[in-house]
């Protein structure tokens, strides 16, 4: 029994080279050409708590540098909602929900012309309390993950973008 199992670990490791080589012609995303064009992008987004964050998780995740010349302006507009979505019996709230409605234009800032474009919500919830710095330290928790699941969306969008430009 160990014998035969030597011997289909020998056979998967000589094999795995040959099976991924079928993926010739294929470039990963995350690819020194996407991450070069992912710094040239200034941002213009909304000045408010979430848009802080929201940029902040851009620059990082671009690379950028205040160096680097910004051949592309990303523009991002967002529209919050806050909802209360949990109720006690007296009526006050235990749960709560903020909605972001997010537009993105990727535009170039040689020529103007707008490349790439995406619309999409994205919502996060969090816990209230009587107590209201509690319920102040949660609503801002929500926005910082809000800001984060934003710009998880957008650098996805936009490495797409490049990787097949």
């Amino acid at each position: 029994m160990r014998t035969a199992l030597k011997l289909l670990c020998l056979c998967a490791v000589a094999i795995a080279p040959i099976v991924l080589t079928g993926c010739a012609g294929y470039t990963p995303l995350y690819a020194e050409r996407v991450t070069v064009n992912m710094a040239q992008i200034g941002l213009e987004v909304p000045q408010t708590r979430t848009g802080y964050f929201l940029e902040q998780d851009l620059r990082n995740g671009f690379g950028a540098d205040d160096v680097s010349p910004k051949l592309y302006k990303l523009t991002v507009t967002m529209t919050e909602r806050h909802y209360s979505i949990g109720y006690r019996i007296d009526e006050t709230s235990t749960r709560s929900e903020i909605t972001s409605s997010v537009s993105y234009v990727l535009t170039d800032t040689r020529n103007n012309k707008r490349l790439t474009r995406g619309n999409f919500s994205e919502t996060v919830t969090f816990n209230t309390s009587q107590s209201p710095f509690v319920g102040v330290v949660s609503q801002q928790d929500a926005q910082e993950r809000i800001a984060n699941a934003i710009s998880d969306r957008i650098q996805a969008d936009l490495a797409l973008y490049f990787h097949g430009k």
